[in-house]
């Protein structure tokens, strides 16, 4: 039914955030609604949850994450609010590398997921991951995100560092701006 929203954040909650979209505001849950800033433009990939009487949206800043939810959300006994933590954005390299592995505490750590749940993502998905095990570790930049790279490299933060969070900042921003919410989420972590 939704496929993407563009629209501006009007509201960051502890879960999800409010997208203005020509004067309706969309509530979408979110993995981590704190890497948005208020009137911040965002495009996000919905997937549209109906079950019973409920009937949510959940937002990806990329369609590889909404791909990874779709497969987390089809194996049984995981619902969505477990889906949207699972697919992280901050570890979502890290919980891919788990699943190849086998690594059942580090799917254990996720709220709600117990032994069993860990062994099913894993009988699941293990072949069937939504990067590659030869890319798993690897990250392509566009040229925008290069050139904040080599400003954040130039004051002194090394590469793993810089691309670590790069991803999480909006390409759709002046090269001003993205430098700026990068060095934020470098000065805070």
């Amino acid at each position: 039914m939704y496929y993407y929203i563009k629209g501006k954040i009007v509201e960051i909650n502890q879960n999800s955030v409010i997208v203005d979209n020509h004067g309706i505001g969309y509530h979408i849950h979110f993995c981590n609604p704190y890497l948005f800033h208020i009137e911040q433009e965002v495009k996000l990939f919905l997937y549209y949850y109906i079950k019973d009487n409920i009937r949510d949206l959940y937002g990806f800043t990329e369609m590889k994450f909404l791909s990874f939810f779709k497969k987390i959300i089809s194996i049984p006994g995981i619902g969505p609010k477990s889906a949207i933590v699972i697919t992280n954005v901050e570890f979502f390299q890290e919980t891919q590398t788990a699943i190849e592995q086998n690594n059942i505490a580090y799917l254990m750590k996720f709220p709600g997921i117990g032994k069993k749940t860990a062994q099913q993502i894993i009988f699941h998905l293990q072949n069937n991951l939504v990067i590659p095990k030869t890319q798993a570790n690897t990250f392509v930049l566009n040229p925008k995100q290069t050139d904040v790279k080599d400003a954040l490299m130039n004051l002194g933060f090394n590469a793993k560092q810089v691309e670590h969070i790069i991803y999480k900042v909006d390409s759709n921003q002046s090269l001003e701006i993205m430098i700026k919410e990068a060095l934020k989420l470098l000065i805070n972590k």
